[in-house]
C-alpha cells in the first residue's frame, strides 16, 4: 500500500468534505454580515472544493519540513527562496483566502446553553479519536502522560507547565503505546478539572480495560485507590507516587531513617508501595512487581554497578511512549503563528494523524520501503505528493511577459532644453487631480519614482530637475 493510503485511515474523504462544507459556510456567513470595500479582494472569492482542501493540507504538511520565516516566502521569486512547486499547486492569494475562512464547525448551530469550550473543533476531535482507537490495537505496555500544544495567545484554558519544552499552551492527556509512541487516545484539557480516577478510566475506556494491559504513569495520576480500582478491571499499574495518596503511616516513619541505596516497602494485597533513597527519595507504586533490588546496567563513578528496585527499570523503559510521540511531532511542526487557536490545535491533531499513520505503516510495511531506511519525513513527502495531485481544477498561471519598454523619441536630443518644455501630466480616469507617472530615467536604474512633470514634445514623464536635463542632453542616460 502507498503511504497515502495509510494516512487516509484517519484523514479520509468524509473529514475533508466536512472541512470543505464548514469553510464555505463560514465564508458565506462572513459575506452576509460584513460590508466589503468596493475594491476588496474578497469580492472575487470562490467557494473552496474538496480537491483544494486536499492541496491546502498538503502544502501545510510541506511547510513542516520546509521551514521558512514567513508564509509568503514559500511563493517568493527571490533566488534564495524560489521553489516553483508551491505556485504550481496553489497561488499565494488562494492559500491565504482558504486560511482566512478555514473552519470546522457551524457557529450558527451552537446551542445557547452549550458549555463546550472545544465546540469549534469538536467534530475534528471526535472523528480522529474514534479512528485512533478503532484502527490499531496497542501492545501490552501503555503509558499516560501530558502533552503540550504551544500557544501563547489569550485563551481561558491555556496552562503553564515549566517542565515541558513548550511551557505555555493547550494541555492534552495522551494514552500512548510505550514501544512506538502511537497515540491511541487523547483528551484536551479545557480548564475544567475532574477526578484523576475518573479521567484515567475514561482515557482507557472499555477497549483497554479488562484486557490485562500494563499501565505506566507518573505521580500526578497514581494513588492506592486508583491501583485497586484498575486491578479489579484486570489492568496493572506501575509508576511514581505521592505519599499523601494512600501510603501507610508506618512507611512514612520508616523513610526518615533510610540511608543511600536502602529501601523500605509496604504491601496491601497486590499493591506495592516502595521508597528507595538515592540522592533523594524515589517513591514508587506497582501492582506488577515485588520489592526486589536488582543490579542495573549503569555504574557509579567508582565503576560499581548501581543496585535499584526492579520497578524503576521497567518504569524508565516503558514510560517513554508519550515522550517519543512528542519528539516525533516536534520534528516537522506544520502549525504557524496565528490568532486563531482552533487552527493551531487542528493542525497539531493532523500531525498526530500523520504520526499514527506512519507507525503502523512502518510496522506492517513491505520490504520495498524497509530497504530505503524509510523515515517519517519520507512518509510525509510521499503523502504530500498524492494530496496535492487531487487539485486538478487549478492550472498555474502562464509566465507573463513584461511590456517592452517604449522607445525614446528620435528628437529627444535635438534643439536643447529650449525646445523641450515641462508640462504637468494630464489627469486620467482614476486620478483626475494630481496624476503621476513613473520617471523614465529613474526606471532605467530600477528606482521607482513618480513625478507629475513630463516633456511636452517627447511625451515622457521625468523628474523636474536632474532627470529632465540628463534625458535631453545625454545619449546614454
Amino acid at each position: 500500500m502507498h503511504p497515502f493510503s495509510w494516512i487516509k485511515f484517519f484523514l479520509d474523504d468524509d473529514l475533508v468534505t466536512h472541512i470543505t462544507t464548514e469553510t464555505n459556510r463560514y465564508a458565506h456567513q462572513h459575506f452576509n454580515t460584513q460590508e466589503l470595500a468596493p475594491h476588496s479582494r474578497e469580492l472575487n472569492y470562490k467557494y473552496v472544493t474538496s480537491d483544494e482542501i486536499w492541496t491546502y493540507l498538503g502544502i501545510v504538511f510541506m511547510t513542516g519540513i520546509d521551514k521558512r520565516p514567513e508564509i509568503e516566502d514559500y511563493w517568493s521569486t527571490r533566488p534564495l527562496f524560489h521553489t516553483p512547486w508551491y505556485g504550481q499547486k496553489m497561488s499565494l492569494r488562494r492559500f491565504q483566502q482558504i486560511s482566512k475562512f478555514l473552519h470546522f464547525a457551524d457557529n450558527d448551530a451552537r446551542p445557547a446553553d452549550c458549555e463546550d469550550r472545544l465546540y469549534k473543533v469538536r467534530p475534528i476531535i471526535d472523528s480522529l479519536v474514534g479512528k485512533f482507537r478503532n484502527t490499531y490495537i496497542p501492545e501490552k505496555e501503555i503509558a499516560i502522560d501530558e502533552g503540550m500544544i504551544a500557544w501563547k495567545g489569550r485563551l481561558i484554558f491555556r496552562v503553564y507547565m515549566p517542565d515541558k519544552p513548550d511551557k505555555y499552551g493547550i494541555k492534552a492527556y495522551l494514552v500512548c503505546e510505550s514501544t512506538s509512541g502511537y497515540i491511541w487516545n487523547f483528551e484536551i484539557y479545557c480548564g475544567k478539572s475532574r477526578p484523576i480516577k475518573e479521567l484515567v478510566v475514561d482515557l482507557l475506556g472499555p477497549q483497554l480495560l479488562d484486557k490485562g494491559y500494563h499501565l505506566y504513569q507518573d505521580n500526578y495520576y497514581n494513588s492506592v485507590e486508583l491501583c485497586e480500582t484498575l486491578l479489579q478491571r484486570n489492568t496493572y499499574v506501575c509508576g511514581t507516587f505521592r505519599m499523601d495518596r494512600g501510603a501507610p503511616k508506618e512507611l512514612k516513619n520508616d523513610v526518615k531513617n533510610l540511608k543511600k541505596g536502602e529501601s523500605v516497602f509496604s504491601r496491601k494485597g497486590q499493591v506495592l508501595v516502595q521508597v528507595w533513597r538515592d540522592k533523594r527519595d524515589v517513591k514508587l507504586i506497582s501492582t506488577l512487581h515485588t520489592a526486589k533490588i536488582v543490579e542495573s546496567a549503569k555504574t557509579n563513578r567508582k565503576g560499581e554497578k548501581i543496585c535499584r528496585p526492579e520497578v524503576i527499570g521497567d518504569y524508565n523503559k516503558h514510560m517513554r511512549g508519550v515522550d517519543r510521540a512528542d519528539q516525533m511531532l516536534h520534528y516537522y511542526p506544520c502549525s504557524r503563528k496565528t490568532v486563531k487557536w482552533t487552527k493551531k490545535l487542528v493542525f497539531f491533531l493532523l500531525q498526530m494523524a500523520a504520526l499514527n499513520s506512519f507507525i503502523p505503516f512502518k510496522k506492517y510495511t513491505t520490504e520495498k520501503y524497509k530497504k530505503r531506511n524509510y523515515k517519517f519525513n519520507d512518509f510525509i513527502l510521499d503523502c504530500v505528493e498524492k494530496m496535492t495531485e487531487q487539485n486538478k481544477q487549478f492550472t498555474p498561471p502562464p509566465a507573463t511577459l513584461r511590456r517592452p519598454p517604449v522607445k525614446d523619441p528620435e528628437n529627444r536630443l535635438e534643439g536643447g532644453l529650449k525646445v523641450h518644455k515641462k508640462v504637468h501630466v494630464p489627469p486620467s480616469n482614476n486620478k483626475k487631480n494630481g496624476a503621476m507617472r513613473k520617471c523614465r530615467v529613474c526606471a532605467k536604474y530600477k528606482t521607482r519614482k513618480e513625478t507629475s512633470v513630463m516633456c511636452a514634445s517627447c511625451g515622457v514623464a521625468l523628474c523636474k530637475l536632474s532627470c529632465f536635463n540628463v534625458y535631453h542632453t545625454k545619449k546614454n542616460y
